[in-house]
């Protein structure tokens, strides 16, 4: 359950910034701003998929100890037919499954045969929370109707696994779990490549897209679990 609800803070997993000449220490113009953020609402309508490894790094500050868990992403943003869908399949270190329809989540546990289910938007710490934020603001492509959530601010270019990135950083204007979100987004398709979440005691949650695959045939039962006969059934209120 803990590698759940670092996750995602994640995924989510959609797009962002446009950002050509932004600099680092250079403050952007209003208009600057408004273009990244219509390129990434653009870039998400063409989005009818996304699947890419993930990588989750998540470091407790108070006694410097990093986590690291690896799965494999699958994303369909919501439409006027359908809701949003996620799924990732943990592969390292266990094999657990995490799929998320619209706002109900499934979370199953095979070596201990039990599956939590619930709202994302009812629960208010841990990795469900931030796995909620990431999806609410970054994965579905409307950060412009966020604004009202949070300042949004371009911060620099920057490389990262040899693509050239615009990075994003999110403050929220109420007090909330975390502190700040900055994005990575791919100059070439506006997609994140990678998400750091900073919460309130200072714990770290990184989230690294590798290997990108756009707008693969993904059919939606992909996100229904068929859980196993005998599965123990955890309903969160």
């Amino acid at each position: 359950m803990k590698r759940f609800i670092s996750l995602a803070v994640i995924a989510g997993i959609s797009l962002l910034l446009a950002g050509a000449g932004l600099r680092a220490g250079v403050k952007a113009q209003p208009q600057i701003l408004t273009g990244i953020l219509n390129k990434m609402e653009r870039a998400n309508q063409d989005l009818k998929s996304l699947k890419a490894e993930i990588v989750l790094e998540k470091t407790n500050t108070q006694i410097d100890v990093t986590e690291t868990t690896y799965g494999q992403l699958i994303y369909k943003p919501g439409s006027k037919k359908s809701k949003q869908k996620l799924r990732i399949d943990y592969t390292k270190p266990s094999k657990d499954i995490l799929a998320v329809d619209g706002d109900n989540y499934v979370f199953y546990q095979p070596r201990i045969n039990q599956a939590i289910k619930g709202l994302a938007s009812k629960i208010s710490k841990g990795k469900q929370d931030g796995l909620a934020q990431i999806i609410n603001t970054v994965l579905n492509g409307s950060i412009k109707s966020e604004s009202d959530k949070y300042s949004i601010t371009p911060v620099k270019d920057e490389r990262v696994n040899g693509v050239m990135t615009s990075v994003l950083r999110l403050t929220p204007k109420v007090k909330e779990q975390f502190t700040s979100i900055d994005v990575w987004v791919n100059q070439q398709n506006w997609i994140p490549v990678q998400i750091h979440a900073t919460e309130r005691n200072g714990d770290l949650t990184k989230i690294m897209l590798k290997n990108q695959q756009l707008n693969a045939d993904v059919p939606n039962n992909v996100f229904s679990l068929d859980l196993p006969k005998g599965t123990a059934i955890v309903n969160k209120p």
